[in-house]
């Protein structure tokens, strides 16, 4: 099965529907200790902090609300975003539970969210949590398993054109 790209080009993978890679996300049990070690390796400081509540997302085939916390730094063009479960159920909670801290999810940013969907789904690697953004505006994001092949999930931001 194709979809088309961002040409209108027929493609079924995602290197051709992405339009970058923008985003490593790392699970840690304690924010203040990631903020305390980013300063001392790197030198740098966060370019924000958040506590950030999801509502009326999808997880697991379930409508829930939940509450995460995070970090965010820019280091070499790529945004390193810290995720700090505060108890899910949600993805963040249920890596954690399983992995302790690590790699979480590498993502890419996207035009079109529902022609993802499809073309991971066509492959074997359907939805496993998707929402609205906290950005707003309409941006969405969502997460596929892709543990199992590749070690980490895969996660796609669109942004409506305009």
């Amino acid at each position: 099965m194709t979809f088309p790209d961002s040409l209108g080009q027929p493609t079924s993978n995602l290197r051709d529907l992405a339009s970058a890679l923008d985003q490593v996300g790392i699970v840690v049990p304690d924010l203040d200790a990631v903020e305390a070690g980013m300063r001392a390796i790197f030198g740098l400081e966060p370019r924000s902090r958040s506590e950030s509540v999801y509502t009326g997302t999808s997880y697991r085939g379930r409508t829930i609300d939940t509450r995460v916390g995070a970090l965010f730094y820019d280091l070499f063009g790529i945004e390193l975003e810290f995720l700090s479960p505060r108890g899910g159920p949600d993805i963040w909670q249920e890596f954690q539970d399983e992995h302790g801290p690590g790699l979480h999810h590498i993502r890419f940013a996207v035009e079109h969210h529902d022609t993802v969907v499809d073309a991971m789904a066509a492959i074997g690697i359907p939805v496993h949590q998707e929402g609205d953004s906290v950005r707003g505006g309409g941006v969405r994001y969502a997460y596929f398993d892709a543990r199992p092949s590749l070690g980490f999930f895969v996660e796609i931001l669109s942004t409506p054109p305009g």
